[in-house]
């Protein structure tokens, strides 16, 4: 996996998910997905990282609406005072979209 920053505001990064990632192995052989906890955890570790924010957070109404294949995506994180938007798409088509809150 690869997580390069694109943009600070709003954040914006490009994820690319490697095939041959070993979180594929048990995830779907034959018809590997990205496993939704990553994607979860991805937007945990860019709050924290990219935006600084110290103190536990909680994952609230994440919803995941296509299965995401290896391959390139954009994740882009909005701060929405307090509350973060998360929303992992390729294009015009969103695969994931939850909120997270401190």
């Amino acid at each position: 996996m690869d997580l390069s920053l694109v943009s600070r505001d709003p954040l914006q990064m490009s994820v690319s998910f490697d095939p041959a990632d070993s979180c594929f192995n048990g995830h779907f052989p034959g018809n590997p997905v990205v496993p939704g906890s990553l994607v979860t955890g991805l937007c945990l570790q860019a709050i924290s990282s990219f935006l600084g924010h110290k103190g536990p957070l909680h994952i609230r109404r994440f919803s995941f609406s296509r299965f995401a294949s290896p391959g390139e995506y954009a994740l882009g994180i909005e701060d929405e005072g307090g509350t973060y938007l998360c929303t992992l798409s390729r294009e015009d088509t969103i695969f994931a979209q939850g909120r997270i809150t401190a």
